[in-house]
């Protein structure tokens, strides 16, 4: 057994593959929302048997490496890395000192990480600051939260000695220095209380540093790096994702105290966004482990407007999304610290996005002035307007004429004189998917697929195919595998193809498996003859007519005599061939 054997066989592709996305039984195989496109109704097929995850709407997929290559947009090699890590197997060239940058910059943040969690240990005053928050010794080590000294040479002079350059810790944001041109570097957190930020795999790629007294920023975070940007990273994802996938919802906060609190609570499924606003690529992340997302960000002005643009983006991200409305305008963190009662209640009674932006244009506008009314229909007219059917909103507009003392008539007349929007639909209206580019699987795709997972009906095609049959380049590899593996043994083991196709001709030919799996689930054997034959037919029809084409454009630019008798004949035979497929 080489390395790759040994991971493969430590690793199942549903274990891999549901570490990423939610799945369910579909028959013998198992269903997801695929994570390489905008995907609203699972397409995403993982079948335990033949190995293999594939999507057939976007045409995306493959064994276990290549869904770590897709999914950490990395090369074969460092997909391999990547799994023999998880599952403990020692690669026959493994040596750390050669790792790339990625490996050098992980590592040194791993190492400081450790370093801030033992300043945190010896500094009584910044334990404090944390305790008194009310986290307990299991929390500060499950977050791995630490302290980085007031100075300007400890953690550099800690990671030198341990193997680490200027250039090196420089990329990795854990110094800073004033200029290019000056030479001289620095650690750039001091003094300050440390959240680790980990990626959803949980490596540490960054930091955020909280200042304990005056001073700004008040909170520091690590800049983009080779492992880290901060778009795409979503905190506490690595703690939340079980507990994601098992409430089928994330709650989306916007401070790291906020995940920190909501966890001790209770919450294991509330995660923050990583020291930016709210992007897309965060929530595609978020997406691979459910598509409902409560949004628990703060109440106040730029909160409100923070969660407009989320609301925004989680609908352009094809997501569910409700808004916790915490109570006294507190954030996550207040709200726990007061009441954990009133906590899971807000969560519980999570409010429709129609209802937020109700709440939003009464909280902005005076309802009771002329114009403050027309101020409220401004913002909530073009919104409504985006229902996709008269019956949501005729609801929303006879709400809206009720709050401002109108005739729901006036408010129909108004809206229907909008231009249209280009605004992303509200949750609640539909918003119709553009479909992926589709790749259409031929015949010989589904003929070969028919014959991976039926193979006691090869016979049928070894003696009724035609060999002038076209197959693409790819497929050609491997009938003419299957068709030696037969000749030799006189039957049809799918096993021995092992020595006969490359990887990724396997790997193909179990496609096409999986292909005739989600098109004929649960099919009795007789259909499966009735297919094959049909199959056989069609492809022995097609190629016989473009033989035919062929032979009629060669027999009129035949240059002989003897070249022309010789063309007529042949063709003559395909005639005969036709007729009887006819």
């Amino acid at each position: 057994m080489n390395h790759l054997d040994e991971i493969r066989a430590k690793l199942s592709i549903e274990e891999l593959v549901g570490g990423y996305i939610q799945l369910k039984k579909a028959g013998r195989n198992l269903k997801g929302l695929c994570p390489f496109h905008n995907d609203s109704r699972p397409s995403f097929m993982v079948s335990p048997e033949k190995g293999i995850a594939y999507c057939f709407s976007c045409n995306t997929g493959g064994d276990i490496f290549k869904f770590i290559q897709l999914t950490e947009k990395v090369d074969f090699p460092e997909a391999v890395k990547i799994l023999a890590d998880r599952v403990g197997v020692r690669l026959p060239s493994y040596k750390p000192e050669v790792q790339d940058e990625k490996r050098r910059i992980l590592k040194a943040n791993e190492l400081t990480c450790h370093f801030f969690q033992e300043q945190l240990k010896q500094t009584p005053a910044a334990r404090a600051y944390f305790e008194g928050r009310g986290l307990s010794e299991e929390t500060l080590q499950r977050f791995s939260l630490g302290f980085s000294p007031d100075s300007f040479h400890y953690l550099k002079d800690h990671l030198k000695n341990q193997g680490f350059n200027d250039r090196e810790l420089l990329v990795a944001g854990l110094l800073n220095q004033r200029s290019m041109a000056d030479n001289n570097t620095y650690d750039r957190f001091r003094g300050r209380l440390m959240f680790p930020i980990h990626d959803h795999q949980g490596n540490v790629v960054g930091f955020g540093g909280r200042i304990t007294g005056d001073g700004e920023p008040k909170y520091l975070n690590s800049p983009d790096t080779p492992v880290y940007n901060k778009s795409y990273v979503l905190y506490g994802l690595h703690l939340a994702k079980e507990a994601i996938k098992q409430n089928d919802l994330a709650i989306l906060t916007e401070g790291y105290m906020d995940v920190i609190t909501a966890h001790q609570a209770g919450s294991q499924n509330v995660i923050a966004t990583s020291g930016t606003a709210l992007t897309t690529g965060q929530l595609r992340l978020l997406k691979r482990y459910t598509k409902n997302v409560a949004l628990a960000f703060d109440q106040d002005q730029a909160g409100m407007e923070a969660t407009k643009r989320a609301v925004e983006l989680a609908k352009e991200a094809d997501l569910e999304v409700k808004i916790i409305m915490i109570p006294d305008g507190k954030d996550p963190d207040e709200c726990i610290k007061h009441s954990k009662n009133a906590w899971f209640k807000a969560i519980d009674e999570a409010i429709p996005v129609i209802d937020f932006y109700f709440s939003v244009a009464f909280n902005q506008h005076d309802k009771e002035t002329l114009e403050g009314r027309k101020a409220i229909a401004a913002f909530l007219l073009p919104i409504i307007k985006l229902y996709p059917t008269k019956l949501e909103q005729n609801e929303h507009l006879t709400r809206l004429a009720f709050e401002l003392k109108t005739d729901v008539k006036f408010l129909w007349d108004d809206m229907q004189q909008l231009r249209p929007q280009r605004n992303v639909p509200p949750t609640g209206a539909t918003q119709v998917e553009t479909p992926p580019e589709k790749n259409r699987f031929s015949r010989e795709a589904f003929l070969l697929g028919f014959i991976f997972n039926h193979p006691a009906h090869y016979p049928l095609v070894h003696q009724d195919l035609i060999d002038m049959t076209h197959f693409d380049p790819e497929s050609k590899k491997i009938y003419t595998a299957l068709k030696k593996v037969y000749d030799a043994r006189g039957v049809l083991q799918v096993d021995f193809l092992n020595s006969e196709l490359e990887e990724d001709a396997l790997e193909q030919l179990k496609v096409y498996g999986l292909l005739v799996e989600q098109r004929y689930s649960d099919v009795s054997d007789s259909i499966v003859e009735k297919e094959i034959l049909s199959l056989i037919r069609s492809i022995n029809l097609k190629n016989i007519r473009a033989a035919q084409k062929e032979y009629e454009f060669k027999i009129r630019s035949a240059t002989s005599t003897d070249e022309r008798s010789q063309l007529l004949r042949r063709y003559n035979d395909i005639l005969k061939l036709s007729s009887k497929l006819t």
